[in-house]
């Protein structure tokens, strides 16, 4: 049992993180090295591009919170994972390409296996 959960986790994580190539395209809502977040629904209001930095950061650190929606620029490599507490602890949404409406208090940045 414990065996099946341990291959069951790793076969959905490589699906979520093998969901797009690493040179997948860039979102017309961020024209921006890296990834960026917006303060409102549907890339609205206040845009924020995230620094290429690994670990966990609030979105609060970068002028808003939370985050109302995502896009990808044209970064490579990397995919930000949102969470919906402050401290990268719930189970993320990962952008890859444009997240139209989340609710995002925190976000890390994730190596995309290529």
């Amino acid at each position: 049992m414990k065996r099946t959960a341990v291959i069951g986790a790793v076969v959905l994580a490589s699906g979520l993180l093998g969901a797009a190539p690493a040179g997948a395209a860039v979102g017309p809502h961020c024209q921006e090295d890296g990834y960026c977040l917006f303060s409102g629904e549907g890339f609205g209001g206040t845009k924020a591009v995230l620094p290429a930095d690994y670990g966990c950061h609030r979105v609060s650190s970068l002028g808003f919170s939370p985050a109302r929606s995502a896009a990808r620029g044209y970064g490579d490599g990397t995919a930000p994972a949102l969470y919906s507490d402050a401290t990268c602890a719930t189970h993320p949404t990962y952008v890859y390409d444009e997240v139209p409406s989340t609710s995002a208090l925190s976000y890390r940045l994730l190596p995309i296996p290529g």
